[in-house]
């Protein structure tokens, strides 16, 4: 997108969203933590669970129509929910946050060199004014037609819109259930870093700076469960894991540094051409790893000592791009899709 084009949306969208908080400009605190935030581990220790094996190859998207349903593995359903806004700006949405009771939604999107913007979206306020499905997205419509409806506007009220800032690849932004905070990871490199966001400005307020190993790059994802722990996880290049294989991390961000460890043991078939995004599902206690049209789960209480039983796995139809996944406290999910950006909810729990 050309620069005077978003200078213009974000004034537009600052007049006629509901914006607060601090200065823009403001730099986030930022630390550096020196040394490896990876434990060291011996490769001749590592092994994987031979879990069944239900890869989908990368496809062209094609979205359209409301379901999705599963064709292979174990039975999963979603439904569209709502419609995202899909106007310029708001086209490339690339992770999702929802709280733990259902009444707060964050959206990462992100626009061109790495930069983007965190929409947040007051739920319960949105399904009072019944604005599920395509409502919220025509308000969006109507906002750039200059033909507001006093319903539109309302319902726009119940959005509320970050300031640009750099932020990777956009694809982590996750939740801490221990304490509501925000982080994403903004790079991805050797020398990484995460960053906290604020719940109430919608922008990076901390960052640290790390290297896990001269050897190991940070993954492109992150979730956090119920005890604070955090975890990302990458597909081996081959070597000493088998090419492919689901490597996960454990550990804890603190308010100053990381700390990691390898969970010695991966799945040895991932879900998909690429690792979109990770997620924890409290209610039942399990990861689950997202890939476009296939998403696998191992529970958290057996990391380590996985037997192929253990392991959950599910195709789907429809050839979305399958950017997030969220659950609440009673295990409903809500899947981020692109093309079109929506919210999907399960109409089968898993």
């Amino acid at each position: 997108m050309h620069q005077n084009t978003w200078a213009w949306l974000t004034a537009t969208v600052a007049a006629l969203f509901f914006v607060g908080g601090t200065s823009l400009t403001a730099a986030a605190k930022t630390y550096t933590q020196h040394g490896n935030a990876l434990a060291n581990y011996n490769v001749a220790h590592y092994k994987t669970v031979n879990n069944r094996n239900l890869f989908v190859p990368r496809y062209s998207f094609t979205g359209g129509g409301t379901t999705l349903t599963s064709t292979k593995g174990t039975k999963v359903g979603f439904k569209t929910d709502i419609l995202l806004p899909d106007q310029i700006g708001w086209q490339n949405p690339q992770s999702l946050v929802i709280d733990r009771t259902g009444r707060t939604m964050y959206v990462l999107s992100t626009h061109h060199n790495n930069r983007g913007f965190i929409a947040k979206y007051n739920l319960a306020a949105l399904r009072k004014l019944g604005a599920t499905s395509a409502a919220l997205a025509q308000a969006d419509k109507d906002r750039v037609n200059h033909a507001l409806t006093a319903k539109d506007k309302a319902i726009l009220k119940n959005v509320k819109v970050g300031p640009d800032f750099a932020c990777g690849h956009g694809q982590s932004l996750a939740r801490n259930p221990k304490n509501g905070q925000l982080w994403f990871v903004g790079a991805t490199a050797i020398h990484s870093n995460v960053q906290q966001v604020s719940t109430k400005t919608l922008k990076p307020v901390k960052r640290i700076n790390f290297m896990l190993k001269n050897t190991v790059p940070m993954g492109e994802n992150l979730t956090f469960d119920k005890h604070g722990n955090a975890y990302f996880y990458t597909y081996s290049n081959g070597g000493w894991a088998p090419k492919g294989t689901v490597k996960i991390y454990q550990g804890k961000i603190h308010s100053k540094s990381v700390k990691f460890h390898l969970i010695m043991q991966g799945l040895r078939h991932n879900p998909g051409t690429k690792n979109q995004s990770l997620a924890y599902n409290t209610k039942r206690n399990r990861l689950y790893f997202i890939s476009d049209g296939s998403i696998s789960s191992v529970p958290v209480s057996k990391l380590g000592h996985l037997k192929a039983r253990d392991v959950e796995a599910t195709n789907l139809n429809g050839k979305r791009e399958f950017e997030g996944l969220q659950f609440t406290s009673n295990g409903t999910g809500y899947l981020l899709t692109n093309r079109p950006a929506q919210v999907m909810k399960t109409t089968r729990a898993f």
